[in-house]
Formats: structure tokens, sequence, C-alpha cells
């Protein structure tokens, strides 16, 4: 076995326990929005401390994921260097490939995570009208709705669209 294939396997490994841990992480985010929704502000703190663990796991996983990441650009030629991990991998080479699939599968998962960070603390400071809520805040949409005066007045909600944004 090559020191580029047992890296690749490494990155695999690396990569499918990020996932998983990225992926709780997300669901932890949305029970966080339903009991922010409901009002049940010490189950969401639960569901927060438990975020803050998988958070911490998460940043280890990540270093070693910069580690071993490291050692693959490392071993390229040296025209290569400086590549992003999507650049070095071939598609058509089977243990590549799938390494790749892993990498675009947590860049997906850490777009989602931020826009889902991002909608609940929009909704967090809406809640606690901590703040005033920016306007270039795409999680929120203003729209107008007509009242029985015939009078149109703003209505603020939660963009759920947002899955295009980071």
């Amino acid at each position: 076995m090559t020191d580029w294939t047992k890296l690749q396997e490494e990155m695999q490994t690396v990569l499918s326990k990020e996932i998983q841990l990225r992926q709780e992480i997300l669901g932890n985010m949305n029970q966080q929005e339903h009991f922010l929704r409901i009002g049940a502000i010490e189950l969401k703190q639960k569901l927060y401390n438990q975020w803050n663990l998988l958070v911490k796991e998460l940043k280890e996983m990540s270093k070693l994921r910069g580690t071993i990441t490291r050692k693959l650009v490392d071993s390229l030629p040296f025209n290569a260097k400086g590549a992003l991990l999507d650049e070095i991998l071939d598609p058509l080479v089977d243990s590549e490939g799938e390494t790749l699939f892993l990498y675009q599968k947590t860049k997906e998962l850490i777009s989602k995570i931020h826009a889902r960070q991002l909608r609940n603390k929009t909704l967090r400071k809406m809640i606690s009208k901590e703040s005033s809520l920016h306007v270039n805040n795409y999680a929120l949409q203003a729209e107008s709705s007509a009242s029985k005066q015939g009078k149109k007045s703003p209505l603020i909600t939660m963009d759920y669209q947002s899955e295009d944004h980071p």
C-alpha cells in the first residue's frame, strides 16, 4: 500500500466521522430552533450544551483533517503545491473519487450549518428583542400584509430558502 493510498484511507475515515458530527450538529440546531419557537428555553439550553460538546469534538476532527490534508499536499509534486483538496483529487480514481465525494459533502454541511446558525441567531434576537435586525440579513424578508382597513403593514418572516447562501 502506497503512502498516497494510506493517506486517502485516513482522510476518508476522518471525513466520514466529520460528516457524522456535522449532521448531529445540524440536527441539534434544528431542535434548538423548534424549542426557541415554542418557548421551551430550558430544553433549548440543554441542547445548546450538547451542541457545545459536539463542536469541541468537531474542532479536534477538523484539526486532524487539516493535518492529513497537509500530508496529502506535501506528497504532491512541487508544481501542484498550494492546490485545494478538491483540485488535487481525481474523481475517476475510485479511492480519490470517494474522498472527493466525502469532502464535498463536508463542504455542503458546513454551508447548511452556517445558514442554520444565522437563522437561529436571528430568531433569538427576534424573540428577545435584544437589538435591531439588520436589513441586509438574508434570513429575514419583509412582505406587505393587507389589514382590515386596506392599509399594508410590514410582515417579517423567516426565509428558509437560503440554501444557496452561506
